[in-house]
């Protein structure tokens, strides 16, 4: 069942056009700078959007513009783990792992800094409950995580349930273009 998922939210998000991934990319930005977990975050950590996943570009700009503290991941194929790593405004991205952009200097950042992480799936159910690509990167990372964990998606995303198992970790938050999930 879970595969079949990740295979059908694959296929609908690759079918989104450009200008539906930027309409709905500025309804999730514009909730997302409302909440009080990202205004009061002096570091927020958010992936770098591939695949047609909710954009971060402008999340990121917005942050610093913000003056917060920016983090990004960095994935580690061999420990299929992720490192966190700040980025600077000037700091370039170059193609990485997965064909995922990575900045080009990497100032490794602890997890105990970051109060707010940004996270990516393929869906989310509304326990806030998340299914990745099922390697467990973000997972390994969320364990460890004692900050506010918010999900991007689009509202097709969020499914009756991901199948969650027990190493999986759930958001604290999700935030689609329609509406915002919460567990507080």
């Amino acid at each position: 069942m879970k595969d079949e998922l990740r295979s059908a939210m694959k296929q609908k998000r690759r079918a989104l056009t450009k200008e539906e991934t930027e309409i709905y990319g500025a309804k999730i930005s514009d909730r997302l700078f409302c909440l009080p977990e990202i205004k009061n975050a002096d570091t927020v950590m958010t992936y770098v959007s591939a695949f047609n996943e909710v954009p971060t570009d402008g999340i990121i700009n917005t942050l610093f513009s913000m003056k917060k503290r920016v983090a990004v991941p960095v994935s580690n194929t061999d420990t299929e783990t992720i490192t966190v790593t700040y980025i600077n405004q000037s700091d370039g991205f170059s193609k990485g792992a997965y064909g995922i952009r990575e900045p080009k200097i990497i100032h490794k950042a602890s997890l105990s800094d970051i109060d707010v992480i940004l996270v990516p799936a393929l869906a989310f159910d509304l326990k806030l409950n998340r299914m990745g690509f099922g390697k467990g990167y973000y997972d390994k990372l969320l364990s460890d995580f004692g900050g506010v964990k918010i999900g991007l998606c689009y509202d097709f995303q969020i499914t009756d349930t991901v199948f969650p198992e027990a190493h999986d970790v759930p958001m604290d938050i999700i935030i689609t273009e329609k509406r915002i999930i919460n567990a507080f």
